[in-house]
C-alpha cells in the first residue's frame, strides 16, 4: 500500500508539520476560501434544491467513515481508538437524522446541537488540528480529517440558511440533553478501554487547554474543559439567533 494511505505507525517519525507553519496556514487560507464559496453557491440555490443537498452531504460523514474503517482494517490499525464515537464521529448520526427527520422538534434540537456544539468544535479543530505532526498535509487520514472538520463548519451554515428559524430555549434543552447524557457514557468506555474520546482523560496534541492539564492535573482540565464547553455552546446558539432574527427583518423590509 502506498504510504499516502498509511496510518501514523507505518509513518516516519514527526511526518507532517507543525502548529502556525507555512503549511498550516495556506491550508487555512484554503479552507476559508472553500467555506465562502460553498455558502454563497448553497445561497443562490432555491428551497428545493438546498433540500436535496443538505440530504446529500447528510450521508458524506458515514460513508467518509465506512472508507476509513477499510483503510484501517487493511492495515491492521483499526483499534479501540478508532470506534466511530469520537466527539466528531457525531455528525454520521446527527447529520441523516436532521436532514430526515419527520419530527420537526426532532428536527430542530438535532440542528441545535449541529449549529451550536459541532460547529464550534469543528471550527476549534481545524484551528488547532491535532493530526499535522504524524501526517503529510497530501495524505489521506490528514485530507480524511480536513474534509470532515470542514464539512463540521459548513454543514451547521448550510442548515442555517435553508431553515431561516431562530433556535429555540426548549430545542436547545433537548439537542443539549443528548450530549450531556452521553459524558458518563464516554467517561465509562475511556476506562474500560484505556482510550480518550472526546479527549475527556486528557488533551491531544495541539490541544488549547493542554497547559491546564500540564499545570492543574485531570480533574480540573475536565471541569474547566466541559464548562468552556458549555459557553461556546450558548455563545454560538445566541450569536445565531441574533443574525437569524436580523436577517428575517431585513427580508421583511423588502
Amino acid at each position: 500500500m502506498s504510504i499516502f494511505w498509511n496510518e501514523k505507525k507505518y509513518r516516519p517519525e514527526n511526518d507532517g508539520y507543525g502548529l502556525f507553519s507555512t503549511e498550516y496556514f495556506l491550508v487555512l487560507l484554503g479552507i476559508l476560501v472553500i467555506a465562502i464559496v460553498a455558502v454563497i453557491i448553497f445561497g443562490k440555490k432555491d428551497k428545493k434544491s438546498k433540500e436535496k443537498i443538505i440530504k446529500i452531504f447528510a450521508w458524506v460523514p458515514l460513508v467518509m467513515e465506512i472508507l476509513k474503517f477499510i483503510v484501517l482494517f487493511s492495515q491492521g490499525c483499526y483499534t479501540s481508538n478508532y470506534y466511530p464515537i469520537g466527539f466528531c464521529s457525531l455528525v454520521a448520526y446527527l447529520y441523516p437524522i436532521y436532514a430526515y427527520a419527520k419530527n420537526e422538534k426532532i428536527k430542530r434540537a438535532m440542528r441545535c446541537v449541529i449549529c451550536m456544539v459541532m460547529l464550534p468544535s469543528g471550527f476549534v479543530t481545524i484551528l488547532f488540528p491535532n493530526w499535522i505532526g504524524h501526517y503529510r498535509l497530501l495524505s489521506y487520514f490528514s485530507l480524511h480529517s480536513y474534509i470532515w472538520h470542514v464539512l463540521m463548519i459548513i454543514y451547521p451554515i448550510w442548515t442555517w440558511q435553508k431553515d431561516r428559524e431562530k433556535l429555540y430555549f426548549m430545542d436547545m434543552v433537548r439537542g443539549d440533553s443528548v450530549i450531556v447524557i452521553l459524558v458518563p457514557v464516554i467517561v465509562l468506555i475511556n476506562k474500560i478501554f484505556g482510550t480518550n474520546y472526546w479527549f475527556l482523560s486528557a488533551p491531544t496534541d495541539n490541544h488549547p487547554f493542554a497547559p491546564i492539564y500540564n499545570t492543574a492535573g485531570e480533574v480540573i482540565y475536565f471541569a474547566v474543559f466541559i464548562l468552556a464547553f458549555a459557553l461556546v455552546a450558548c455563545i454560538f446558539g445566541i450569536l445565531e439567533n441574533i443574525l437569524i432574527m436580523r436577517l428575517l427583518k431585513e427580508e421583511e423590509k423588502i
